[in-house]
């Protein structure tokens, strides 16, 4: 699981060229590997559909939906009302409120501080403070 983790990170650190075939074909290896681990949230009562994995220091809000397949790495921020699925989030990761995400990748260290957003079979990276500041390539 690391391993594609790794990989995964790699191919999207150069973000104007990121490897579409390959970037599809990891994702699938990523979550075929993929266990749960829910323990190590803060936070009410998420709904999980496993497999979801959480590493250390996992921030969830109000009314969230995790899963099925979806990592998300230490010391992130998951705010209120969000679904996530399919979609591996790396670490210091902020999500803002009413977020639908589905097979999406967001890279570390990135935050988004703003409502309302709806990506599927995305990459998403930086900082944003509105949808429109928002840096995302489609796969």
């Amino acid at each position: 699981m690391k391993e594609e983790l790794i990989k995964i990170g790699e191919l999207i650190r150069n973000f104007d060229d990121i490897a579409k075939s390959d970037l599809k074909g990891l994702m699938l290896r990523f979550f075929t590997k993929i266990s749960s681990r829910l323990e190590n949230y803060v936070g009410d009562y998420p709904t999980f559909i496993e497999p979801v994995y959480l590493e250390d220091n996992v921030k969830i809000g109000d009314d969230v939906l995790l899963g099925p397949n979806v990592y998300i790495g230490a010391n992130s921020v998951i705010q209120d009302y969000v679904e996530i699925s399919n979609t591996i989030i790396f670490n210091n990761v902020t999500i803002g409120q009413n977020f639908k995400l589905e097979n999406c990748i967001v890279a570390k260290n990135s935050s988004f501080n703003f409502k309302n957003l709806n990506m599927k079979n995305s990459v998403l990276i930086g900082t944003a403070k509105s949808k429109s500041e928002l840096k995302s390539v489609g796969f």
